[in-house]
């Protein structure tokens, strides 16, 4: 069985190995090779990775150990510990605003005044600041707590890990054991992509999932999101479904780029009761072309009736739980009615496989742009792409990171007739 550091070792190794120069069909060839290697590893490894990689960083639990960042994640952490008997003595933070305040009795100190206070070398520290706002890179963020004298800290990944049944799935974030469980999938999608940049996220995001390096992840993309002329071509007639639409902001992007100068309709549909009405006022507002924007308080899935949505969670509102009750409907069912979309933008919180699922025939015949969230679930990367694939094979696929971290990864599945340059892969 390898042992965690030398897997990683050699996944390095790799890496370096098919980033070395060459054309783009040697390059493909080389991210092949490198996937291969990460997807060939034992599952026995990948299930000692998930066990052992905590204690490996910072020993057991029973130990003193703080947590980095309290903000939501890290309060939604300590809630969870809490619940199995495991209770950090302190959290780090470098917000000023919380220096010296307490969460639920737990003393929130400045990461210096703490490393002087106590021997920084002893105490275990577990990361949990992982937001797709930063603008910074996670080595970044730990570096400081290096030089302040902590040596053993482990990313909330190896918590998650450990705890499973407390904490995953979270997002993108998943057991590495599970990526090793679907490498024939993971395989099959990467074989999709057409274009190098693509090809390479892919592949880092695989090897993410197996090994937390957050190190092979990007900083922010400054593409436009959703709505890029470097994925689609413009097209005046154009018909947004807006599925996700939260207040207005995608919206607001469209009609930002020179795509909001000719279109013919769009259709914005948010199933959280809260965000639909904030949505309809923003829309009233729009004036000259209110008229060519609508907004639906409906939920887009496989299904026709009523499903639960939450209605207090503000972007991140889910479809399937929660405490209010909407209608949902497909889209293939609501196209019979309105203009067949030519662009569907989808961004539901998990939500996404179903909702293609309920546009499957409008998919298959009319092609119409697909930009997709892909980070919701670890598999929705690779996932996502084989769905459309299997609807309709005329698609180029290609992927863009627009925040840290990976968040908000969106997946551009592009008919021939709206490319825009030749990609040579």
């Amino acid at each position: 069985m390898y042992s965690c550091c030398l897997a990683a070792g050699l996944c390095k190794l790799a890496r370096r190995q098919a980033g070395s120069g060459g054309n783009s069909k040697v390059q493909k060839s080389k991210l092949t090779h490198r996937l291969n290697h990460l997807l060939s590893e034992p599952i026995e490894s990948a299930l000692y990775r998930e066990q052992h990689s905590l204690e490996e960083k910072i020993g057991s639990l029973d130990q003193p150990f703080i947590l980095f960042g309290a903000g939501h994640l890290g309060r939604k952490v300590m809630g969870s510990l809490q619940a199995i008997g495991k209770t950090p003595v302190a959290f780090i933070d470098n917000n000023p605003s919380l220096w010296g305040k307490e969460y639920q009795g737990v003393p929130i100190f400045n990461p210096a005044e703490y490393a002087g206070k106590f021997d920084a070398k002893q105490i275990g520290v577990i990361t949990t600041i992982w937001s797709g706002e930063a603008t910074d890179k996670m080595s970044d963020r730990i570096r400081p707590l290096l030089e302040l004298g902590f040596c053993n800290v482990a990313m909330f990944g190896h918590l998650a890990w450990k705890f499973k049944d407390q904490f995953l799935p979270h997002y993108s974030l998943d057991l590495p054991s599970k990526v090793i469980s679907q490498a024939d999938q993971i395989r099959a999608a990467f074989s999709l992509l057409e274009d190098e940049e693509s090809c390479e996220l892919f592949v880092n995001h695989i090897e993410w999932r197996l090994f937390l390096d957050y190190d092979l992840l990007p900083k922010p993309s400054r593409e436009v999101i959703y709505f890029n002329n470097k994925f689609v071509n413009k097209l005046e007639t154009e018909v947004l479904y807006d599925i996700g639409a939260y207040t207005g902001d995608s919206v607001e992007s469209f009609l930002q780029t020179e795509r909001g100068n000719d279109f013919l309709q769009i259709h914005s549909f948010e199933p959280s009761p809260n965000n639909y009405q904030i949505l309809r006022q923003y829309i009233f507002g729009l004036k000259k072309i209110s008229d060519k924007v609508f907004a639906h308080n409906l939920a887009l899935g496989d299904i026709v009736g009523n499903i639960q949505v939450e209605s207090d969670n503000g972007p991140a509102s889910r479809v399937g739980s929660g405490s209010e009750t909407v209608p949902v409907t497909t889209i293939d069912l609501f196209s019979e009615s309105y203009a067949e979309p030519t662009f569907i933008k989808i961004d539901i919180e998990g939500f996404e496989p179903q909702c293609l699922l309920g546009a499957k025939q409008t998919i298959t015949n009319f092609s119409p742009v697909i930009a997709v969230c892909v980070y919701h679930l670890q598999s929705h990367v690779w996932e996502i792409p084989l769905q459309l694939y299997s609807y309709n094979k005329e698609y180029s696929f290609h992927l863009c990171p627009h925040l840290a971290d990976g968040w908000d990864l969106v997946l551009y599945a592009v008919p021939k007739n709206r490319r825009p340059i030749k990609f040579d892969l």
